[in-house]
């Protein structure tokens, strides 16, 4: 047994110095092989899920994937991770990761953008952006909210399809949109002599201290409308949408920011040009930054908003709010216009329509157009593929007598018109398209035969200044 023992002993000793022992080459002078290791940086993906990963811990570990003046900016708080980037949910790993470009510095950058939820009521990430410096990927900013000159088109299309996938979405984003196209057309009708004025050179100040008391009150009531419908906009861009996405936070965000912001820089205008007309002196607002902002806001709304009217295949009514007075807030109601429809309406128990809808064919495609009465006013929508437009619409208290029972014609065009006489008999309205699909309304004087068109001259016609026709 010792024998065995010694052997083994010599055995190992012997292999111990074979492996010591440099091997021979068959070429004299050859050096021994060398091993190069060459290490590969982490992907900016990767940095992130490692700082994603600190961050949950609380780690301070995180910040070292920021680049060097980032964290050095960071690290000057003196708060932990938590306290200046918020409390993650998770890392999204189903982002897009854009092209690599090289700065005026040299350095390359690339862009990752994503919506990572945080708690605490804190917007989500958006966008990180990633620097290549010395061989490794670093974080070199975090963004919660994409910048006024930056939306990328990637973000705009999920934003989009997921709001094709929410029925409430869908049909909030389709209101708003009308409620805006309403706000526009009032402005555009409304305030048309200014807006023929100031094209002409006119000053401002001028121009109110010189209008009647009657026309002053057009543009004054006016204001009144849109800030209402603007605030109808905002309200239910709060209440109507809860449980929302965290891909739509910032859209939906935008769009309710959209409309306080439009509502406060028409609110100091209205106020100017009150004190202007009560004491000849002008004390116009400062709200350029408010105005740049909305430029952005409204970029956003209708960058989505255009993909989902492209693209809504899914809807099979279509809903517009409507709304009537002049006063905050304004009346409003609800009504789904069915496009497999002729004709839709609600009537009292005495058989007077409360509201009634009629498809007709007005420009000759293959998308009929939709004239609504309601509440002494009346809406003409254009048909769409996907839906329906606002295109015209009248406003209460201009006097008018239109009403609900109003029928078709042939226009001399080939297409259909909306005819309807008015309560008192002595005038028929037609509302029409030209050939631009432009609408087209048109006072008739039954008793005289002669017509007056009513779009152009609408600021000064007796049925907005209140008179009766």
């Amino acid at each position: 047994m010792k024998r065995n023992n010694f052997l083994t002993v010599i055995l190992l000793a012997a292999l111990i110095i074979s492996c010591d022992r440099a091997p021979e080459s068959s070429t004299s002078g050859a050096s021994a092989d060398t091993t190069i290791i060459r290490t590969i940086p982490d992907t900016p993906l990767a940095v992130g899920l490692r700082f994603s990963n600190s961050l949950g811990m609380n780690n301070s570990a995180c910040f070292e994937y920021l680049e060097p003046a980032y964290r050095d900016s960071i690290q000057e708080l003196a708060l932990s991770p938590r306290e200046i980037f918020g409390q993650w949910r998770g890392f999204d790993s189903g982002g897009r990761l854009t092209e690599t470009i090289s700065g005026e510095d040299s350095l390359n950058r690339t862009s990752y953008y994503c919506s990572i939820a945080r708690l605490e009521e804190l917007p989500p990430v958006v966008r990180i952006d990633f620097v290549l410096y010395e061989g490794q990927w670093l974080i070199e900013n975090i963004e919660s909210e994409l910048p006024g000159d930056v939306l990328d088109s990637l973000t705009v299309q999920t934003q989009a399809s997921i709001v094709l996938q929410d029925p409430i979405l869908r049909r909030e984003m389709r209101v708003a949109r009308m409620l805006l196209d309403d706000c526009e057309m009032d402005y555009q009708i409304n305030w048309a002599s200014w807006i023929s004025a100031s094209e002409n050179g006119a000053d401002f100040t001028e121009y109110i201290m010189e209008l009647s008391d009657d026309s002053y009150t057009t543009l004054a009531l006016s204001n009144v409308r849109i800030a209402a419908k603007l605030q109808i906009i905002q309200d239910r861009a709060t209440f109507q949408i809860t449980d929302v996405p965290v891909e739509l936070r910032e859209l939906v965000a935008a769009w309710r920011e959209l409309a306080y912001l439009r509502k406060a820089v028409l609110r100091a205008n209205h106020e100017a040009m009150q004190n202007l007309r009560q004491t000849g002196t002008w004390m116009g607002p400062d709200t350029e930054e408010e105005l740049e902002r909305i430029a952005f806001l409204e970029f956003v709304f209708y960058s989505v908003d255009e993909l989902v009217e492209e693209n809504d295949t899914l809807s099979s009514i279509h809903p517009v709010l409507l709304t009537c007075g002049s006063s905050e807030p304004l009346e409003h109601m609800m009504v789904n216009l069915d496009p497999h429809q002729l004709e839709q309406k609600t009537e009292n128990d005495i058989g007077i329509p409360m509201w009634r809808a009629l498809g007709v064919d007005m420009n000759g495609d293959i998308d009929p157009e939709r004239v609504l009465y309601w509440a002494g006013d009346l809406y003409l929508f254009l048909g769409t593929p996907t839906g329906y437009s606002l295109a015209w619409r009248s406003w209460q208290n201009f006097s008018s007598d239109f009403h609900g029972q109003f029928g078709t014609q042939t226009s001399p065009g080939g297409n259909r018109s909306v005819v309807l006489v008015g309560n008192t008999g002595d005038y028929e309205y037609e509302l029409s398209l030209n050939h631009n699909s432009q609408p087209v309304f048109e006072r008739i004087s039954i008793s005289a035969d002669t017509s007056v068109t009513l779009n152009d001259e609408l600021v000064e016609s007796p049925l907005l200044r209140g008179d009766n026709p």
